[in-house]
C-alpha cells in the first residue's frame, strides 16, 4: 500500500491537484503503424469524393462533415493532434461535387470543391501548413471562365510546382482549362492563352491525367461527349507534353492549341453508343515506358468488356482483355450513373515484365496478367475492391465502404510515413443520379488506416 501511495503521490498547490509526471508518463512507438483512427463524422446520403494528401509526415484531409459542411483536417504524423477547419460551403445531393486539395512548394494549402457548373469555390491558407488560416478567394485567374466550373483537380510537376485544371461549361459543351500557381507572388495565371482542349460549343472532353510518366512526359487521355447523355461518348484521344505548355501526339507531331476533335490524335476511334464511359481511361506504362490506356467498351455481342490500347512501334494496338457474360452497361442516362463496371486503376508492369490490367465488375476487382509481347491473357485473379486490411470495416449493410489512398507528394529526407500506406475509409449510400433522397441517413465515421 505504501509503495502504491508513493507511485500515486500528489501535491496540492493553490487548490490545484498536481500528479507526479513519472507516474503517468507515456511512451509512443513512433515507428509502428496504427490500425485505424477516427477523424470525424461525415455525410453518408450519397457518395462524393473526399481527398487525402501527404507530404513528408504532414497529412491533409478534405471532406464533407455530418452537416454537409466542407471541412479540412491537418496533422503531423505519427503523434500530432488533428487541427480542423470548417469552410463556408455546404453539399447538396450532387455526386459530382468532390472536394480536392492542392499543396504548393512553399506549403500553402489550397482547397476547391462543391462544383457542378458553378462559380469556383476556392480557399487558400494565409500561412504554410495552417488549415486555421484558410480564407475564401473569389477566383484564381479568370473570373469569367471560372464561373461555370466542374471537375476541379490540383496536380504538381516534378519540381513541386502547383497546377489546377477544370472544365469550363457543361456536359456536351465545355473546354478544358489549366491554371499555374506562382508561389513567389502568391497568384494564379492561365497556363495557356486558349483552352487546352476546346469542345467548340458542340461537345466536351472527359480527361484522365496529366500523368507524369517514366519518360519525363506528361500523358493525357480523354473521351469526347456530344450531349449530357453518357451514351454519346466516343473516341479516346491522347496527347503528351514535357512542360504542360507545348503538346504533341504519341509520335512527336506538334499539336496546336486548343486541341479539338479534328486536330487531336484519336488512339481509339469509336462512334457514339460504343459503351465507352467517361473518366474511365487510366494511363499506365509497360517496362519500356510506353503508355497503356485501359477502357471499357462493348464487344461484338454488345457486352461491356475491359480493353487496353498500347503504342507499339508508333502504332496503337487495341486488345480485348475480359470476356464477361451479362455485363452490358446501359449508358442512355445523365448524372452520376449506377454502373457495375469501373475501369479506374492504371495498368502496371510486373517484375517479370508482364503487364497487369484491372477492372472492377460486380464489386470484384479483376486483375489480368498479359504477355507484354502478344498481350495474351496469361492468368487472372479476383480480389476485393477494398484493401484486405480495410475489409473488416465494411459492415453488412446497404452502405458501401469507400476508400481513398493518400496522394503522396515528394519530400526529401527520412520520415515516419515514408514506408507506409495510408487510406481514408467511410461508408455512404451510392450515388442517386444527383437527385435528393426521401430520407437522411445517419452520419458515418471517416477513418484513417495505416498499412505497413
Amino acid at each position: 500500500m505504501k509503495s502504491l501511495c508513493r507511485l500515486l503521490s500528489t501535491t496540492f498547490l493553490g487548490g490545484v491537484l498536481l500528479t507526479s509526471s513519472l507516474a503517468f508518463a507515456q511512451t509512443f512507438d513512433k515507428s509502428a503503424c496504427f490500425a485505424v483512427e477516427a477523424i470525424d463524422r461525415v455525410w453518408s446520403g450519397h457518395r462524393v469524393a473526399f481527398d487525402f494528401v501527404t507530404k513528408g509526415d504532414r497529412q491533409i484531409v478534405a471532406y464533407y462533415d455530418a452537416s454537409r459542411q466542407m471541412s479540412v483536417a491537418y496533422r503531423e504524423s505519427p503523434t500530432g493532434n488533428w487541427y480542423f477547419q470548417k469552410l463556408d460551403s455546404y453539399l447538396g445531393w450532387d455526386s459530382h461535387n468532390s472536394v480536392v486539395i492542392g499543396l504548393d512548394e512553399k506549403g500553402y494549402i489550397h482547397i476547391v470543391g462543391n462544383l457542378h457548373v458553378n462559380p469556383i469555390v476556392y480557399f487558400r491558407s494565409e500561412n504554410p501548413y495552417d488549415v486555421r488560416s484558410l480564407k475564401r478567394v473569389e477566383f484564381m485567374a479568370d473570373k469569367i471562365s471560372e464561373s461555370r466550373m466542374t471537375y476541379p483537380e490540383f496536380f504538381n510537376d516534378a519540381q513541386g510546382h502547383l497546377y489546377f485544371k477544370y472544365r469550363n461549361g457543361r456536359s456536351g459543351s465545355g473546354n478544358e482549362i489549366y491554371n499555374a500557381f506562382n508561389a513567389g507572388s502568391v497568384s494564379w495565371d492561365r497556363l495557356h492563352q486558349t483552352p487546352l482542349v476546346d469542345g467548340e460549343g458542340e461537345r466536351n472532353g472527359y480527361f484522365w491525367g496529366p500523368v507524369l510518366g517514366p519518360d519525363g512526359f506528361f500523358h493525357l487521355s480523354w473521351v469526347w461527349r456530344e450531349t449530357p447523355v453518357a451514351s454519346s461518348n466516343h473516341d479516346i484521344s491522347y496527347a503528351k507534353s514535357r512542360d504542360l505548355i507545348s503538346w504533341e501526339t504519341s509520335n512527336g507531331k506538334p499539336l496546336q492549341l486548343p486541341m479539338t476533335l479534328n486536330s487531336a490524335q484519336a488512339v481509339v476511334p469509336l462512334p457514339q453508343k460504343s459503351g465507352i464511359l467517361n473518366g474511365h481511361t487510366p494511363i499506365g506504362f509497360d517496362r519500356e515506358g510506353r503508355p497503356i490506356i485501359s477502357y471499357q467498351a462493348y464487344d461484338k455481342e454488345g457486352q461491356s468488356q475491359l480493353f487496353i490500347a498500347i503504342n507499339i512501334d508508333g502504332e496503337w494496338r487495341r486488345h480485348q482483355v475480359s470476356s464477361w457474360k451479362d455485363s452490358r452497361q446501359e449508358l442512355d442516362m445523365t448524372g452520376a450513373l449506377p454502373t457495375t463496371l469501373s475501369v479506374k486503376k492504371p495498368a502496371m508492369t510486373l517484375d517479370n515484365g508482364d503487364i497487369q490490367v484491372y477492372a472492377t465488375f460486380e464489386n470484384n476487382r479483376f486483375a489480368y496478367n498479359l504477355d507484354v509481347d502478344t498481350l495474351r491473357v496469361k492468368s487472372q485473379s479476383i480480389v476485393s475492391e477494398i484493401p484486405e486490411a480495410l475489409q473488416p470495416f465494411d459492415k453488412p449493410n446497404d452502405m458501401p465502404l469507400y476508400t481513398a489512398p493518400a496522394k503522396r507528394l515528394e519530400e526529401k529526407g527520412t520520415y515516419f510515413t515514408g514506408d507506409k500506406k495510408f487510406y481514408l475509409a467511410w461508408e455512404s449510400l451510392p450515388p442517386n443520379r444527383d437527385k435528393g433522397r426521401t430520407f437522411i441517413p445517419e452520419p458515418t465515421t471517416l477513418t484513417m488506416h495505416c498499412i505497413e
